[in-house]
């Protein structure tokens, strides 16, 4: 987007969502593809019954909509976590700025492989780990994409996930859920308040993830 010029990237607009509010509901048209700027939001599957698979986490600076760039119709659903602010970027925009700027489509192809390679790992994790080692993964995934964007203070990270939401994106039920983060809790690998997460062990929390430091 550097490489547009001022009146190209003034076609951009700002706004906000409540906690739990849809950003993209399935089967919608929109023409524009949303960049988190603050808050969460979650990529969902829904089953016909009602129920849902959480298929991503979205964090701030995440790209909510980007497979908008190759079809014109939302195929997987978005919801808030949190109060969201985005910053919303109208699509035939972008695909203009894409002629002229080979960079920003390699850009969505770089995204759309790493979302790939995300719910590849998520595939395995589970249809072969137990209940665990899925939650430690989990809590290690967040604290290193959001270390990345230096949103962490230390080893706390900030933590609006419901139990339901967490037993949505790894295939378990509430109550496991439950079970799982109150053993680690009482282990002291991890500590929950306030809306915070903070790993206490980290050895112990790969460990139990089966994570090795290279």
């Amino acid at each position: 987007m550097d490489a547009a010029s001022e009146s190209e990237r003034g076609r951009s607009a700002k706004g906000s969502f409540r906690a739990r509010q849809h950003i993209y509901r399935p089967g919608e048209t929109p023409k524009r593809i949303v960049v988190l700027r603050s808050g969460w939001a979650l990529r969902l599957a829904l089953t016909s019954d009602g129920r849902r698979q959480v298929l991503s986490i979205l964090l701030p600076g995440d790209i909510a909509g980007g497979e908008l760039i190759m079809r014109d119709q939302v195929r997987t659903p978005v919801q808030s976590v949190t109060p969201v602010e985005y910053c919303a970027f109208d699509v035939s925009n972008l695909k203009e700025i894409a002629k002229d700027d080979p960079a920003l489509v390699w850009t969505f192809v770089d995204i759309c492989f790493s979302g790939r390679e995300a719910s590849e790992a998520r595939l395995v994790d589970l249809g072969r780990r137990n209940a665990e080692q899925r939650l430690a993964r989990l809590v290690l995934d967040l604290h290193e994409r959001l270390t990345e964007k230096k949103l962490t203070d230390g080893a706390a990270i900030p933590f609006p996930l419901r139990q339901q939401s967490i037993a949505d994106a790894l295939g378990l039920t509430q109550v496991h859920v439950s079970r799982v983060m109150r053993s680690l809790k009482e282990n002291d690998v991890i500590r929950v308040q306030g809306g915070v997460l903070t790993i206490l062990d980290m050895e112990a929390l790969m460990d139990i993830a089966d994570i090795y430091p290279s």
